[in-house]
């Protein structure tokens, strides 16, 4: 199952749906305009927890993390390159270990999106693989608004299924062109473009 942004349950609460008749074709538009949700912003909306990812790293004393990152567990860095898996590393000590922005800069709800190790000798070194991340990435829970959005647009094809004139679903209520309910200059669209490119500070 893909990544959801919101539960069969809302949707069906929102659409004042009872019965369970069409529960598998709402989780399957769910799973649909997630997809499109998250392919549209470049980042994951859903919670990585307890996750380990591998990076390229650049010299000097920070790690950019495109994700996002709100708690770090284990830091590992290499001096030369690594494989992608496997490979020789050593542990930073946790107190050495700073995630930027502060928190009094961060958005509400958003993660950091730096590692800085502090020292004066260069913490991360150019170098393929060259750190071994564990830790909480992206954020904590679904934005609250892009859950609510996401379920607008699995009730408005709902609303529109069976119509072969919709431009927005097919007959057999599954080929959505997602793109026509997030259109140029809606609301919808605006509020996705606040989650597209850098993470940004409040």
């Amino acid at each position: 199952m893909a990544d959801q942004l919101c539960t069969t349950a809302a949707v069906k609460t929102r659409a004042g749906i009872t019965d369970a008749d069409d529960d598998a074709l709402i989780s399957s538009l769910i799973d649909g305009v997630s997809d499109w949700v998250q392919d549209f912003t470049g980042r994951k909306l859903v919670p990585d927890n307890a996750a380990t990812y591998v990076v390229d790293t650049t010299t000097g004393p920070e790690l950019y993390v495109r994700r996002g990152i709100r708690t770090l567990t284990t830091l590992e860095v290499a001096a030369t390159d690594q494989p992608s898996a496997g490979g020789t590393y050593a542990t930073v000590a946790a107190a050495l270990c700073v995630l930027r922005p502060a928190p009094m800069y961060l958005r509400p709800g958003w993660p950091h999106d730096t590692i800085l190790i502090l020292g004066s000798a260069p913490a991360f070194r150019t170098v393929i693989n060259g750190a071994r991340i564990v830790g909480n990435f992206g954020f904590a829970t679904t934005p609250p608004v892009i859950t609510e959005l996401v379920i607008d647009a699995v009730v408005a094809a709902l609303g529109i299924r069976g119509d072969p004139a919709a431009p927005t679903i097919g007959a057999d209520g599954r080929a959505i062109a997602w793109s026509a309910f997030f259109g140029e200059g809606t609301a919808q669209l605006n509020t996705l473009l606040r989650y597209r490119g850098a993470w940004g500070i409040a």
